[in-house]
């Protein structure tokens, strides 16, 4: 289970990497707030 969270977290954290250039630091925190709200 441990592997599996830990995978989850590598995917995660490279996800954020990779879309930080289009939504920068301040936006994404706000549009996954918004997300997981289900405001999108």
């Amino acid at each position: 289970m441990m592997a599996k969270v830990n995978v989850l977290r590598e995917l995660q954290s490279a996800t954020g990497e990779e879309l930080r250039p289009f939504f920068g630091r301040t936006l994404l925190p706000s549009v996954l707030d918004r997300a997981y709200k289900g405001e999108l």
